[in-house]
């Protein structure tokens, strides 16, 4: 249904006239009435800001795994041995021989002019230089039961030595001589250092041997 022309005037005429004055209230300078300057207010004014959430803390780090390590053992290196002082360490080691050795060694020291540690040393090397095994068979006396027909086994007697007896003599050898003496006296097998130097002494010292 068309309107009627003087109703479409109207309303034509309403709506220029709205968008004049909006136009000269938001742009021009004039009026300066109180429409104009809340017009301008609304338009200047910010909308308010919303306010953002507070953003989360962030989590503790989580502390490194500490893993154990075993304890090192500490290596000291041994300390050197001081030098041995012959004056220091030298010490009369007594051992028995029989009266015939006794006799046998007073002689050969008085006539060489020579100490009984220097003797006992001088012994002691020529027996290593023969062989002790066959030293300490050459002072085995041999046995007072033998039998070829019962095959009888006679065990050795280290207690019936030859040059053993109940004459004591000293010497005094140092540290490092006694450490070798007592070395070849475990290769020879026999029980004891006595045992040893009876039989040594036995067989070194010129004269007749025991029987």
């Amino acid at each position: 249904m068309t309107p009627p022309k003087g109703k479409k005037r109207v309303d034509s005429d309403e709506e220029q006239s709205m968008s004049d004055e909006g136009v000269g209230n938001l742009f021009s300078g004039g009026g300066g009435s109180a429409a104009s300057s809340s017009a301008l207010a609304g338009w200047a004014t910010p909308a308010p800001a919303q306010s953002r959430p507070a953003a989360p803390m962030p989590a503790p780090a989580a502390a490194p795994t500490v893993i154990p390590q075993p304890a090192r053992e500490v290596v000291r290196e041994p300390e050197p041995e001081p030098e041995l002082n012959d004056a220091d360490t030298a010490k009369p080691v007594g051992f028995y021989v029989s009266q015939n050795v006794a006799a046998r060694f007073r002689k050969y020291r008085k006539h060489n002019d020579i100490t009984h540690t220097q003797i006992v040393l001088v012994a002691v090397e020529a027996a290593a230089e023969r062989g002790l095994a066959q030293v300490v068979e050459d002072a085995r006396r041999a046995p007072k039961f033998q039998s070829k027909l019962f095959a009888v086994t006679v065990k050795p007697d280290d207690s019936d030595l030859r040059g053993l007896g109940p004459v004591q003599l000293q010497y005094k050898p140092t540290k490092a001589q006694r450490a070798i003496i007592d070395r070849l006296v475990r290769e020879s097998g026999l029980p004891d250092h006595t045992k040893f130097l009876a039989v040594v002494l036995d067989q070194f010292l010129p004269g007749r041997r025991d029987a």
